[in-house]
């Protein structure tokens, strides 16, 4: 069994982490829920295109099973189920709601962090899985005070908002659920923007801030050298600690702990070693702004609010939870895991990108590009084992091995790599029968790694085989083409 099975790849965290696996080379099946007119895959293969770009690199694509989190066993039928028992050996765990409040237990957040924790949890005891990595927060310590360790959450302390409780709760069920074996619990901070392009999909928090400064700021007029001046008086120090984190580093540092064995079973904050303060982040909005003027005049706001003062206090909303400084999260445990980096200070550059990326994203009303595939290498292969069945599958793999793995029996991995990419195991066992499943094979067998191109040209030499294998004759096996990579 090689495959991690990852929930929550379309969200900000989890398509940097997806990203993140597969460039490291972790076999990846990920679950994920069709969206309005748009299959799961294609909501995947956006979000890798899009990483692709970045990276400057293709990269291999997941097994991609559509599924529901708020559904049985995740609405999986016994078919992936059964795949997911044969293949899959560890369940990551990332879909969440952000959802700070609920109107009841039916509702978000508790909906989706505990009802489909346990709907996970229930996939993971059908599929036979029991290594279970569980990303919850860092804040399911609540209201606790001092520095906060690496330990089982507890409801010891209350908690500011139903989000902290329903991670508290889904840590719990994790917990509690016997038929796992030391379950990890990956604890994030505030996850913010990627570090070095300012990129993020969501906007709430930091964003939801910086966008609000930026709207109010451009509402004021500008001096002749573009200066405005923003007369706002904000009830707060200035020195409140914010523990953000950029995704790219909690996506390496979750990665770094996956493939570390001395990882799991353990609690790990994910948090930054130096937290920015609420001034700070005034002040370098500001400096890219062009402003000025904000006073912080302590905890009690102004009796005499102006209109700009009202529409800010009005516009604060949910996050005033969180208007006080945050705890101090503990993280010896983190950084005894080799190779995991401390978290990159979130400075004045890093502020300003994610304000730039904001103003080019429209603060996330810019519409998306559609993932652009000429031809899906599942419809290749479903179309191939349609017409010749699992042996003209099995004929492809010869072809494209070569000498490497031509003679039966072998295990034959077929993967093909960026847009519309995918990977296959064959089975060509002695009596020329053969199986076909998706997903890699043990890492000890021949893998062939092949542009798309070359897939569906050797697909057109297997069908033209047939008429050959049906009167006996072998055909005669093509020279691995140039690009195809052949591993042992």
């Amino acid at each position: 069994m090689t495959h991690t099975l990852l929930t929550g790849a379309t969200g900000l965290l989890g398509g940097q982490l997806m990203a993140d696996l597969l460039e490291a080379d972790v076999a990846l099946a990920v679950l994920v829920r069709p969206g309005a007119g748009v299959s799961g895959r294609e909501r995947i293969e956006g979000i890798l295109q899009r990483q692709e770009k970045d990276r400057g690199r293709l990269l291999p694509r997941p097994v991609v099973l559509e599924g529901d989190l708020n559904a049985d066993r995740c609405g999986l039928d016994r078919e992936r189920i059964s795949w997911l028992r044969r293949a899959c050996s560890r369940i990551v765990h990332s879909a969440a709601s952000l959802q700070f409040t609920g109107k009841d237990r039916g509702e978000e957040p508790w909906r989706t962090n505990v009802g489909g924790t346990q709907h996970v949890l229930e996939l993971s005891r059908a599929a036979g899985v029991s290594d279970f990595w569980h990303i919850s927060t860092a804040y399911v310590s609540g209201l606790a005070t001092g520095v906060i360790p690496e330990q089982p959450s507890t409801d010891a302390h209350g908690f500011r908002n139903d989000y902290e409780a329903s991670k508290h709760e889904a840590e719990t069920l994790v917990r509690n659920a016997s038929w796992l074996t030391s379950p990890t619990f990956m604890r994030p901070a505030v996850i913010v923007g990627h570090s070095q392009s300012g990129a993020t999909t969501t906007y709430h928090g930091l964003m939801a801030m910086l966008q609000l400064m930026a709207v109010i700021v451009r509402s004021q007029p500008a001096d002749e050298q573009g200066y405005r001046h923003v007369p706002l008086r904000l009830a707060m120090t200035g020195e409140e600690r914010r523990n953000l984190v950029p995704v790219d580093w909690v996506a390496e540092t979750m990665t770094t702990l996956l493939q570390s064995p001395q990882a799991r079973g353990g609690i790990f904050h994910i948090a930054p070693d130096r937290p920015i303060t609420n001034r700070e982040v005034i002040d370098y909005a500001s400096s890219y702004l062009g402003s000025g003027g904000v006073q912080f005049v302590g905890t009690t706001p102004p009796d005499d609010m102006s209109l700009l003062e009202e529409m800010v206090y009005g516009g604060k909303g949910l996050y005033e939870s969180y208007e006080d400084t945050d705890p101090v999260f503990s993280m010896e445990r983190l950084h005894a895991i080799p190779g995991v980096r401390h978290c990159p200070t979130i400075d004045e550059a890093m502020i300003h990108r994610f304000i730039a990326h904001g103003d080019k994203d429209r603060w996330g009303k810019r519409r998306q590009k559609p993932a652009a595939v000429s031809r899906w290498m599942e419809d290749v292969i479903n179309e191939l084992r349609g017409a010749g069945g699992d042996a003209a599958v099995a004929e492809v793999a010869r072809l494209a091995a070569s000498g490497a793995a031509a003679e039966s029996p072998a295990t034959v991995g077929l993967e093909c790599l960026g847009p519309g990419g995918g990977a296959w195991t064959v089975e060509i066992p002695h009596d020329g029968s053969a199986q076909v499943w998706p997903g890699r094979p043990e890492a000890a067998e021949t893998i062939v790694a092949l542009e798309p191109s070359r897939l569906i040209h050797y697909a057109r030499l297997a069908m033209a085989a047939a008429p050959q294998a049906a009167a006996g004759r072998r055909p005669r096996t093509a020279a691995t083409a140039p690009g195809d990579t052949v591993t042992n």
